[in-house]
């Protein structure tokens, strides 16, 4: 009954983080640059408006034109909402279902089967979300060549809707992140004694995994679906973008205001919000608690003598390890090949951007025109590639090659520090969170963690950035400044995330008895911190860094192709075309997509390689960081050759040891 309570508070807490985050934009308006004051007056009139239902509706700008006309919100509910929803929805359950069937496939094969669809499911997972929707427009328009028959409708135009062909490319990433999930899954499962019983009672594998695995692993799989969930709704946007569908995004960018983005962003949140909130209640989840010790003793932040122990023991392990430094280093290349070959990788495209920096300050060339050895014009641009352009130009004659090497750098480089400072920020904060909130305070904060895995992350950096780095004139900030803000929010946006789920780990480790044990013998908060929870933490912590690089990357996709650049675009031609502020591989990918449809590759392929490389890179990193190496136990020889020896029995020793004290 407590539980049932709780939904309502839960689901308001939720709602407060969508008012604070609808009315952040204001925060970084032109001229009005984090006025505090201006941002309080716009939450309050926002609440205000959301008391008053005659005031529920949206301003639409009828297509064609540039009139607004008001919307009601009883028509978004029934009309754009009810077309978008059941995109999402049957996207995620064929996700699901063909999910499943794969892992069972994959579950039940045998030889070399399995290693072949886990690797093609982790190439297909490297490919930005949007390429799909391209490879089937070009598969639909080929066919339809060949054949004369229209395969299917990839675009909404004149009032029409399309249906499957949205729902077919939504699919593609879940798809995969839900097969990767479940593999996990039934494999951990499959290690259960209980599987080994039921074999033994003669029951074959198939009947085994339907009838005992299937149940506890849906299961796990709910509890851990929310973050693809999360990334399904942000795909969501860009499909509705490229197919042209008027649903929740078209309405969303008619209507950029803080009351319009408060109502949108709470039907995105409410049925995902309810759904998972009454499964829970009905499976009875719980909920990670403070362990009941730190309750009850006053633990000390500090202690001098601690701190002396703990510099001298890290002084200590310094020198040890300085004279084995290179003999481990040969032993980690050689042992974690998984990941020491994709790091190379990255830094190695990492340093040859920046050398291309140091030696030829970032020179892109530009040809308009090709001509022959007698004067005559051979081609404008865009030129294919040719032995003087080796992979091309793009519309403007600017060389692909030099851009890649000037914007690989950028990518490497922004994408690190967001994803490092989304984990350094968690680990602070969860800091706090573990040690210094009540539990009201945390059970909050959790609450506001979970709402934020049913709104759409690229949506709300959207959101946040369109004032900052979208400009028609002239530019307010610096180029530093701009970088400074969007790296800030796309860091920021995921803390109460970071936090809880970082701070949850925390919490797993302060549970083992060798940790209470060391708080009532006197150990402080940075003792318990760097002996006991560090050691615990730091795998889980590189793991979480690899799977936010990932994510960045695939954002700062998303957010390309809504025209939102690394460093801001600025409109500098007539047609008033976004030009970036710096070359970098999404704002590449993203100005180059018409490239599928003239087929002009050269344009798009090559960034989109460099990308899934990087992609693939970490993913690997990430898949070399969970499997663990197997633990050998030397045994030694001579305890083997004491084995050898026949055992005394009981006896025997007596009846000598009673000779001994008889002559004596």
């Amino acid at each position: 009954m407590k539980n049932v309570v709780l939904i309502p508070l839960k689901y308001l807490l939720g709602l407060f983080g969508i008012l604070l985050i609808s009315c952040a934009p204001v925060l970084f308006s032109p001229g009005q640059l984090f006025d505090i004051r201006l941002f309080f007056q716009t939450c309050w009139q926002v609440l205000t408006a959301l008391l008053h239902p005659a005031e529920w509706q949206l301003n639409y700008r009828v297509p064609g034109t540039l009139d607004m006309v008001d919307v009601s919100f009883s028509h978004y509910l029934t009309g754009p909402y009810l077309y978008s929803m059941p995109i999402l929805i049957a996207a995620l359950l064929f996700a699901l279902l063909l999910s499943f069937g794969l892992a069972m496939l994959v579950m039940l094969s045998k030889g070399r089967t399995k290693p072949i669809i886990l690797q093609s499911a982790k190439v297909l997972e490297s490919f930005p979300d949007f390429s799909y929707i391209f490879l089937i427009q070009i598969a639909v328009v080929q066919i339809y060549a060949v054949t004369g028959y229209l395969v299917l409708d990839f675009y909404s135009l004149g009032g029409d809707l399309v249906y499957l062909a949205p729902i077919l490319c939504l699919s593609v990433l879940p798809t995969l992140l839900f097969f990767k999930l479940f593999v996990l899954l039934f494999e951990a499962e499959w290690k259960q004694p209980y599987v080994d019983l039921a074999k033994g009672k003669g029951l074959g594998n198939t009947e085994v995994l339907l009838k005992h695995c299937t149940s506890n692993v849906l299961k796990s799989l709910f509890y851990q679906s929310k973050s693809i969930v999360w990334l399904t709704i942000s795909s969501l946007l860009i499909i509705e973008h490229l197919f042209g569908i008027e649903g929740i995004l078209y309405y969303l960018r008619s209507d950029f205001t803080p009351k319009g983005i408060t109502f949108i962003l709470v039907t995105v949140f409410t049925p995902f919000f309810l759904f998972y909130a009454f499964v829970e209640l009905m499976i009875n989840k719980e909920r990670i608690e403070r362990n009941a010790v730190f309750g009850k003793f006053s633990l000390h932040f500090l202690d001098v003598t601690q701190l002396r122990s703990l510099i001298s023991s890290i002084f200590r392990r310094e020198r040890k390890e300085t004279t084995k430094i290179f003999p481990k280093l040969r032993s980690v290349f050689l042992s974690r090949l998984k990941i020491t070959i994709p790091s190379l990788i990255v830094l190695g495209l990492f340093f040859i951007s920046l050398f291309y920096f140091l030696f030829f300050d970032d020179q892109v060339g530009q040809t308009q025109y090709l001509y022959a050895d007698d004067g005559t014009m051979l081609s404008s641009a865009p030129h294919p590639p040719s032995a003087e352009l080796p992979f091309g130009t793009d519309p403007y004659g600017y060389s692909i090659f030099q851009q890649l090497l000037v914007g690989i750098k950028y990518t490497i480089a922004i994408t690190f520090i967001i994803a490092t400072v989304r984990i350094a920020a968690g680990y602070i904060f969860g800091f706090i969170y573990v040690f210094y909130l009540n539990n009201r305070i945390r059970k909050a904060v959790t609450s506001i963690a979970d709402g934020m895995h049913f709104l759409p992350l690229s949506l709300l950096v959207f959101i946040l950035l369109v004032p900052v780095l979208i400009n028609h004139g002239d530019w307010t900030t610096t180029l530093p400044e701009r970088l400074a803000i969007q790296i800030l929010i796309m860091s920021l946006i995921v803390l109460p995330i970071t936090m809880s789920s970082i701070g949850n780990e925390m919490n797993e480790t302060l549970k083992k008895e060798y940790v209470q044990s060391s708080v009532l013998m006197g150990g402080s908060l940075i003792w318990i911190l760097i002996k006991h929870i560090n050691p615990q933490l730091w795998p889980k912590l590189v793991l979480n860094w690899t799977q936010h690089v990932v994510q960045v990357l695939q954002m700062f996709v998303h957010l390309g192709i809504l025209s939102i650049f690394v460093g801001g675009a600025a409109s500098q031609d007539g047609a008033g075309r976004l030009i970036p502020e710096i070359y970098e591989l999404s704002g590449m990918i993203a100005i180059s997509r018409e490239a599928f449809v003239i087929q002009q590759f050269w344009m798009i392929l090559p960034p989109i390689f460099v990308f899934m490389l990087l992609i693939y890179c970490f993913n690997t990193i990430a898949e070399g960081l969970t499997q663990k190496k197997p633990v050998s136990v030397p045994v030694k020889k001579e305890k083997a050759v004491n084995a050898q020896k026949p055992v005394e029995t009981e006896i025997a020793r007596f009846t000598r040891l009673k000779e001994r004290n008889d002559i004596g």
